[in-house]
């Protein structure tokens, strides 16, 4: 027994000793231990680098597959939205059909017809291939060129009435050909119903999903056969899938290439979506880094001899930028003082510069006030003997009868008018100042407002031998008609007044919810530097010396604030020697409508006849001149110089003792001597006899409180100078009324009630 082991335990020991004896050497020798080292790590290395370049490899075939099969599915579901408006309208109508025989195409309902005629690629053929209904069809494939080979192929069983794909033309456009078959009513084929998918219509879809180099798509039928897409024709006979169905194909090869295939099968048609990437280019990005990485190392050692160098380099850069931040923040600091002071020095001097612009504003707040006093001053005190003199000239005029003195007189009422439409611009300018005039907004048509313009100044423009037009309208705006219509009046009126040749023209453009109305002149214009000026009170160009045949320069002031009260925005443009266009900007609410005209009846000369009128003034001219205009109507007059006088006359109706006159209606100045105005005159007498007593008042007051304080009663409100005209339309519109009939909203007078020229 001992000679057998003998033997075993030698042959152990001498390989222990071996191994020994063969360290110890590689210890001893620096030179073998790098070798041996060297070479275990290139081992090692060598060893990892396969392993990892294993797992790489088919980390990308992997990855490639996963990405065929979603790019075909997400294709699939593109590809199928382009092709169910097609298919849907193909198994409706083709639904209807089969069983009937093609005959029945023209039983179709008005909104199938509607969708047939919408869709427009739709060919019906008999069973010998003629078309019955709709464009030509082409077949791409040989056999099935006439149509006869898609009619009569055999197919399986159950599918009968499935649809049949096929690439080829309709109407000379490339299209995917989807064919149902119709069978006639004893089940025999007796056509088929063709629809068209333009692949114009998939180019879109295709374009996202296919390009030449990286990725191929396309819709290809079971056999193989492309319908559309780029690529290959054919990719030969494809697995067999069932609706809805998806599989990938890792080495799928045809035109002699191999390719990742990832298919998708669509649930309505035997169309398969197909979506290719070349095993070469799947494998390009592996190959590339397998070559990086045996760049690796050396790129290493460059990388960290390269870094440092970047960092001694980075670390001189790092003192040179702080020695330099140190510099800019010294200089920084110094700026920055200098700012300070210069801010100090520039706030004084604005706060000096707003001190002396607070003053100018005070200035001239107080110099408008001066010029609304000298204004109202002024009116009133001209209004009276105006007044007087346009009643008397009235009463002359009656009386006259030679024409030499009727001439004369004539002269002296066209002296009345030019001073009448001084004072008339300046109360309409006050009124507006005075803040009682209440716009009275409506839905206006358009068209009404440009025939009163038309019809105003139609004359004035011909008698200096201009065109004026407006341009047709039916549209429907919120606005007050009456101050809408004096503003274009002026704007026109001035159009005119500064053209001497061409023609005025009234248009208007519609922008979303407003009107533009715009006023075309072929004038002399406007320089741009006047544009603002112009609308400024008493402003006139090129009129240096006043003539008042020009205007008074309150027509562009006026337009200003008319349109500030409608809300009414106001734009000019002009250019010298070409002419301007003034616009209004108006809100839109709707279109024209025709409307049935209404008949008022006039109440003037309804209520004609003898009244008895109480005239309460305080001045002997006026109430004479009234007096006698009053008289020369019809009417019975009764006078009082103020109301202390006017109630002295009904002194015995409160206690019933004496019969005092009962008058039908009082006209009275507003400034009257003694404790009442006229307007409180008016109510006094009322409350005398236990009636509303309506009431006239005339005043040639038109300071803005005192016209509040005379329009916030039912009195109705005439301003001196008065024609007799006005004021016998007045009376009679007073007469017609009842006596208690005084309006509860007379506070809100238009600029129309209170007469303004």
């Amino acid at each position: 027994m001992s000679d057998l082991r003998m033997p075993s335990s030698d042959g152990a020991a001498d390989s222990r000793w071996r191994s020994s004896t063969l360290l110890r050497r590689i210890a001893a020798s620096p030179r073998a231990l790098l070798t041996v080292l060297c070479t275990t790590l290139a081992l090692l290395g060598t060893a990892s680098w396969g392993a990892v370049t294993l797992l790489d490899y088919r980390d990308t075939l992997e990855r490639s597959e996963r990405e065929a099969r979603q790019a075909a599915v997400l294709f699939d579901s593109h590809a199928r939205g382009v092709l169910d408006s097609s298919v849907n309208l193909l198994e409706r109508i083709a639904g209807r059909m089969d069983g009937r025989g093609i005959g029945s195409w023209a039983e179709r309902s008005l909104a199938e017809a509607m969708a047939v005629e919408r869709f427009g690629r739709m060919t019906l053929m008999s069973a010998d291939g003629s078309v019955q209904f709709g464009p030509s069809v082409a077949f791409a494939e040989p056999e099935t060129a006439d149509g006869l080979s898609l009619l009569v192929r055999p197919l399986p069983p159950g599918e009968e009435h499935a649809i049949q794909p096929a690439a080829g033309h309709m109407a000379g456009q490339p299209s995917i050909l989807l064919a149902r078959r119709i069978h006639g009513v004893t089940g025999a084929l007796d056509g088929a119903l063709l629809v068209a998918v333009p692949l114009s219509a998939l180019t879109p879809v295709l374009n996202a999903f296919a390009d030449d180099t990286q990725r191929l798509a396309g819709l290809y039928r079971p056999d193989g056969l492309r319908l559309a897409g780029e690529g290959a024709a054919s990719l030969g006979i494809l697995p067999r899938l069932g609706p809805g169905a998806e599989r990938v194909e890792a080495e799928w090869t045809f035109d002699g290439e191999r390719s990742v295939l990832g298919l998708k099968r669509m649930t309505r048609l035997p169309v398969l979506s197909a979506v290719a990437i070349p095993r070469a280019v799947v494998l390009a990005p592996w190959y590339t880094r397998m070559e990086r990485g045996l760049a690796v190392i050396v790129a290493g050692v460059a990388a960290l001899a390269g870094l440092s160098l970047l960092g001694v380099a980075s670390l001189r850069r790092e003192t040179a930028a702080r020695h330099a931040l140190t510099e800019a923040n010294a200089q920084l600091e110094l700026a920055n003082a200098q700012l300070e002071q210069r801010v100090e020095e520039r706030t004084a001097a604005l706060s000096s510069a707003n001190l002396k612009l607070s003053r100018a504003l005070e200035e001239k707040e107080r110099a408008n006030q001066a010029k609304g006093r000298f204004l109202s001053a002024a009116n009133h005190d001209l209004r009276q003997p105006f007044q007087a003199l346009r009643l008397f000239h009235h009463i002359l005029m009656e009386r006259l009868s030679d024409p030499r003195d009727r001439s004369i007189a004539e002269k002296m009422g066209e002296a009345l008018d030019a001073g009448e439409k001084l004072l008339h611009a300046l109360l309409e300018v006050a009124t507006l100042d005075a803040g009682v005039v209440r716009p009275q907004l409506a839905d206006v048509p358009v068209s009404a407002v440009l025939d009163d313009l038309v019809a105003e100044f139609r004359g004035m423009a011909a008698d200096k031998g201009l065109v004026l037009r407006a341009m047709p309208a039916r549209m429907v705006i919120r606005t007050d008609r009456m101050l809408l219509t004096r503003m274009l009046g002026d704007l026109v009126r001035n159009a005119i007044r500064f053209t001497d040749a061409g023609r005025v023209t009234i248009g208007c453009r519609h922008r979303g919810r407003w009107l533009r109305i715009e006023v075309w002149d072929t004038g002399a214009g406007i320089p741009a530097e006047q544009l603002e000026n112009i609308f400024e009170d008493f402003v006139q160009l090129g009129n240096p010396e006043r003539d008042r045949r020009q205007g008074l320069g309150l027509g562009l002031a006026k337009v200003r604030r008319k349109a500030a009260l409608l809300g009414h925005a106001v734009e000019v443009r002009s250019l010298p020697g070409r002419g301007s266009v003034f616009a209004v900007n108006v809100p839109v609410v709707g279109t024209e409508r025709l409307q049935t005209a209404v008949t008022m009846q006039d109440t003037a000369q309804a209520e004609a006849g003898d009244r008895l009128i109480l005239v309460v003034e305080d001045d002997p001219v006026q109430r004479d001149a009234v007096r006698l205009l009053l008289e020369s109507w019809g009417h019975r007059v009764i006078e009082a110089v103020d109301g202390e006088a006017a109630l002295a006359l009904f002194a015995g109706s409160a206690g019933g003792l004496t019969d005092p006159p009962n008058p039908d209606m009082i006209v009275s100045d507003f400034r009257l001597p003694g404790r009442f105005t006229g307007v409180q005159t008016v109510t006094k007498v009322g409350e005398r006899l236990g009636r509303a007593v309506p009431g006239l008042i005339l005043t040639g007051d038109t300071a803005p409180e005192r016209i509040r304080d005379a329009v916030a009663t039912g009195c109705r409100l005439l301003h001196k100078p008065v024609t007799p005209d006005d004021l016998r339309d007045a009376i009679a519109a007073i007469l017609s009324e009842r006596p208690a009939g005084r309006s509860a909203e007379g506070g809100e007078q238009s600029l129309e009630d209170q007469s303004v020229a």
